[in-house]
């Protein structure tokens, strides 16, 4: 007679909270992340201009998020009541040399059943001919995810373009030239599905070779 011994992995993989929420619920969050823009537009007491720190719009945006969220009927997707807008997150995945923060994300949806698992938005000033700008979105954004070193129990993530100056268009080629230096596997593309402009990109993740979204939400914040 054989015996069966039960065999527990001591590192097991964590779920991916795509596969836990659905693309429904990515929709869903995609949609109040568009909401909570055109919130932050329509409310007189915000002022927004070419020299507006990001830090301050996405706290402003924040606000409106965490609002609009709570208000929402998520009775269709039960696994969204499980997440919970968070804002400045540290996620503390990898463990960090000693005396050294966690990486800080700027925003993100965190389900609360399971430890730094998220869906992430990480949020950049964006500026027609400015190419530390441009770097910046992808080496400290994108690359960001790419690397693992956020959002990494999640196959989908978000990068919010805050557009202060020239338009989405000419700012989206200029990434797209860019990001071919990472070697994405799709390099930026319009979303057809979405009436906003909303584009994704798809890349291989270097921490576990997942493949991985990235869906970039341009705000137009021109004057």
């Amino acid at each position: 007679m054989s015996s069966i011994r039960s065999i527990t992995a001591s590192n097991p993989v964590p779920i991916d909270l795509v596969n836990k929420i659905g693309i429904d619920g990515v929709n869903e969050i995609l949609a109040v992340l568009w909401m909570g823009y055109e919130e932050l537009r329509k409310d007189p007491s915000t002022v927004i201009s070419v020299s507006t720190e990001e830090d301050d719009i996405t706290q402003d945006w924040f606000v409106k998020i965490q609002r609009i969220w709570d208000a929402r009927n998520r009775a269709t997707c039960i696994c969204l009541n499980q997440l919970v807008p968070h804002h400045q997150y540290a996620d503390s995945t990898f463990k960090k040399a000693k005396g050294r923060k966690s990486p800080t994300i700027d925003f993100c949806f965190r389900d609360w059943d399971t430890a730094n698992s998220y869906f992430g938005a990480e949020c950049k000033n964006l500026y027609t001919l400015n190419l530390p700008k441009i770097k910046r979105y992808i080496e400290t954004g994108i690359c960001n995810f790419t690397s693992g070193r956020y959002g990494s129990q999640s196959s989908q993530a978000s990068m919010i373009g805050y557009v202060l100056s020239g338009n989405i268009p000419d700012i989206v080629e200029q990434l797209k030239k860019e990001l071919l230096k990472e070697n994405p596997t799709t390099n930026i593309t319009r979303t057809m599905s979405a009436t906003e402009p909303q584009y994704r990109s798809i890349h291989m993740r270097k921490s576990d070779g997942v493949r991985i979204t990235i869906h970039h939400l341009f705000f137009n914040f021109v004057v």
